[in-house]
């Protein structure tokens, strides 16, 4: 019988992994339905507080990952619709900003490309702990376990089980019977290209840039091997208007390690045609970054989201049952606003630290759940109040309602600290 089960092999899952193999006598496995890691190139923010929590799980990891990030500074240069620069930070500025965040909190934060992250873990982990192919088809517990059924027939046996299968997750859904998470009724599109000279845009580092107005939200930031990634988002009302037709629903839930789709072709040509569209309504020079990315890379999917009020229900509770818990986007999916991969790597340190001090059982699961409910649901707020106005022309105007200050907020998000790891071996022994 394994120690613990995992399904999901993103970066919940992996980090989770990580987390709690610092105890060498845990047996773990990580169950993912993909057959390998995604190998698509996107870039996703990095913050204070999941550098924290990767370096609470291992200093060489951390060194590692911290390679990877590319230092930005969020907003460096921002533009209205009509592409009329709204804000400029210097090259020094910049630097200065930088170096000010790594010195007052010890880490940096910027962007890191999602596969390269997702490469850097499964490295890390002990061969043959992740098993691909493995869509779970359902799970029984009993006193002593859970017993997972795949889709390929495989069975296997856990003290524990995670859920860390993504917004739609599998786990979820046969453990709470809560339902799917709620469209937020955003299209967004990404893609990415090598840089060039005749985009018109700043290289590496330098490049980050956000784009604002007429309902539309967009960036694009530079990436290494001199790649340009960019994001472009619009709500659906506006895309209809676009000529683009979209059904929030189709395909929703398909992949544990990647977003729900919007339409029934979300990657590709199709795609990258209908983004096409809806960048009319853009600056041009985001018009012109999409005109010249390949429509190959180009991706499309929704949002989904489950309300922040909706964990106040679990308070007491917890959002798990028995011997079977959930993290990141299973437990609390949130917007695209640059804390929903954070949040996810705060869960995985603190659930490792609960699993620790208490043992293999559902009082440690409890206790991870109700210590992570109260900071999480207000992350959630600001992630939702973020969502509302970012479609809203004057988006500067409307912050003064966001539930807290951006500077508190700053703060609250940064001043994490996490649970003092290496773990102890053993105090994984008990499962009373």
């Amino acid at each position: 019988m394994l120690d613990i089960a995992i399904v999901g092999g993103g970066p919940a899952g992996l980090f989770a992994a990580l987390a709690l193999s610092k105890s060498q006598k845990l047996k773990i496995k990580v169950f993912e339905r993909a057959s390998s890691l995604p190998g698509f190139v996107r870039g996703t923010g990095l913050d204070v507080n999941g550098m924290k929590a990767f370096r609470a799980v291992d200093e060489n990891l951390f060194l590692r990952i911290e390679k990877e990030v590319v230092g930005l500074v969020a907003g460096a240069t921002e533009f209205n619709q009509q592409g009329e620069l709204l804000k400029d930070h210097s090259k020094a500025s910049r630097q200065s900003e930088f170096d000010k965040i790594k010195e007052e909190y010890g880490v940096p934060a910027g962007m890191i490309s999602c596969f390269r992250m997702q490469q850097i873990m499964f490295e890390a982990l002990p061969e043959g702990i992740v098993q691909f192919d493995h869509a779970l088809q359902g799970y029984t517990e009993g006193p002593e376990g859970v017993t997972l059924t795949f889709q390929n027939q495989a069975q296997a046996q856990g003290r524990c089980l995670i859920g860390a299968d993504g917004s739609f997750s599998c786990v979820r859904s046969m453990l709470l019977h809560d339902g799917p998470p709620a469209s937020t009724g955003t299209v967004t599109w990404r893609g990415r290209l090598p840089w060039r000279p005749d985009a018109g845009l700043p290289r590496g580092r330098e490049c980050d840039q956000t784009y604002m107005g007429n309902r539309i939200l967009a960036g694009l930031y530079g990436m290494p091997d001199d790649l340009v990634c960019w994001v472009l988002a619009a709500p659906v009302d506006l895309c209809e208007q676009q000529g683009v037709a979209c059904d929030t629903h189709a395909n929703a839930g398909s992949d544990s390690t990647q977003p729900a789709p919007c339409d029934a072709k979300p990657s590709g040509s199709s795609a990258h045609e209908r983004c096409m569209k809806v960048a009319q309504r853009a600056a041009l020079q985001m018009q012109n970054v999409v005109g010249l990315t390949s429509p190959g890379t180009t991706t499309e999917h929704g949002i989904y989201t489950r309300p922040a009020a909706e964990l106040e229900k679990y308070t007491e509770a917890g959002w798990g049952r028995g011997r079977v818990t959930l993290l990141g986007n299973a437990a609390h999916p949130m917007r695209p606003t640059g804390q929903g991969l954070n949040v996810t790597l705060e869960d995985g340190v603190v659930l490792a630290w609960h699993l620790q001090q208490g043992g293999l059982n559902p009082s440690s699961l409890r206790a991870f759940e109700q210590e992570r409910i109260p900071r999480v649901a207000q992350m959630m707020q600001q992630d939702q109040a973020l969502g509302s106005i970012a479609f809203q022309d004057d988006m500067k105007a409307a912050m003064a309602d966001l539930p807290m200050a951006p500077d508190n907020y700053v703060t609250f998000r940064n001043g994490w600290e996490p649970p003092k790891l290496p773990l102890a071996a053993s105090n994984f022994g008990s499962s009373a």
